[in-house]
């Protein structure tokens, strides 16, 4: 197949891609993973069809009529659509032929991967007019104030989506695709101080592929990227909450841990394991700081944030320290001067490195 040439409506329509986004096929799931980790001019098709078969992703599949699906697949499409208001930005790309993106979509809810249970079940908005999309192109970033006050920087590749109509003492939801790091407004009563008591329409909810994250008022990144779904909490509260297949699985984080999903392993419950949350918050400022840093957390980090597995020929090379900054909107440059300071050379093949 010539997925080189693929637009987002060949991406849709293709049953492998779409067992990679739902991540049933693991062989499906490895295979996209490296290859668009070799193809990064197609990012924005790429990301573009896997946005849309995320947003269809149900977690209670629905039979339906064919009408039915089509209809469905419609009000989506114009709901990623809004009109474009002057100097807005670019809102979420997904294609110039509705007609042949609503079969794609059509044959997904055939596929058992999406349907009417998507806006049953979050509650997301189903006309053009109740959208509001912010997106980032590669190497950009971009801040986001939102109607309650919470901040958010999304990076680089990334969509974040919330109803137009986001009113006070309302439940506060975003979608999100890619990364961002949330720096949540607090609206709860000063008393309320547990995610788990609260009621709904005080929490915020990011809804980041199969997961919820819940909370008050705090920090922390998600990353919801092809293939893992990455939460890092950086103060404060998370209530995660993940269903599949029939089965509801919540987990409660607390500071400077993080909790991974991969489709691929999707009936492995949730774990969460410490990290330096502040390290994975430093691109938000363009750049990785460390201060006599382990090279063995680094290189979970580049792991962690980019997808990579990374290999090192010297394990001593793991117990090294670093100190310094590096910019980081491309990842090979940053991996270039990672090796540089390490005097070591460094040998990429899709999302495998190795250290020499």
């Amino acid at each position: 197949m010539k997925y080189a040439v693929y637009s987002t409506e060949d991406f849709l329509a293709d049953e492998s891609f779409q067992s990679f986004v739902v991540g049933t096929d693991p062989a499906a799931v490895q295979f996209w993973q490296t290859w668009i980790a070799q193809h990064p001019a197609k990012e924005t098709e790429f990301n573009d069809a896997v946005a849309v078969l995320e947003l269809l992703a149900t977690r209670q599949p629905l039979p339906l009529p064919e009408a039915l699906k089509q209809i469905e697949a419609a009000k989506l499409w114009h709901s990623m659509h809004p009109p474009v208001a002057p100097r807005a930005q670019p809102a979420l790309r997904v294609g110039r032929r509705a007609r042949r993106w609503a079969s794609a979509a059509g044959a997904a809810v055939v596929l058992g991967c999406a349907g009417l249970g998507l806006w049953q079940r979050a509650a997301a908005p189903t006309t053009a007019a109740a959208w509001t999309s912010y997106a980032t192109h590669s190497g950009e970033h971009r801040q986001v104030t939102l109607p309650d006050g919470s901040r958010v920087t999304l990076n680089a590749n990334s969509v974040l989506k919330l109803a137009t109509a986001w009113q006070p003492g309302q439940a506060r939801e975003v979608w999100l695709t890619g990364e961002a790091f949330f720096n949540v407004q607090h609206t709860a009563p000063a008393q309320l101080k547990a995610v788990t008591a609260a009621p709904a329409n005080v929490k915020f909810t990011v809804h980041a592929g199969p997961l919820d994250v819940a909370v008050l008022g705090t920090q922390f990144d998600v990353l919801n990227r092809p293939g893992r779904t990455n939460v890092i909490l950086k103060s404060g509260q998370v209530q995660l909450r993940h269903q599949l297949a029939g089965r509801t699985e919540e987990l409660l984080m607390k500071p400077g841990e993080l909790v991974e999903y991969r489709p691929a392993e999707a009936q492995a419950p949730l774990a969460k394991r410490p990290v330096n949350a502040e390290l994975y918050a430093a691109w938000t400022t363009g750049h990785l700081d460390f201060d006599n840093t382990p090279v063995s957390e680094i290189i979970t980090l580049l792991e962690d944030t980019y997808g990579l597995r990374i290999s090192v020929r010297d394990p001593a090379l793991r117990q090294q320290k670093l100190t310094g900054s590096v910019p980081n909107h491309d990842v090979d440059a940053l991996l270039n001067a990672f090796g540089k300071s390490l005097d070591v050379s460094v040998h990429r093949e899709g999302n495998r490195v190795r250290l020499d």
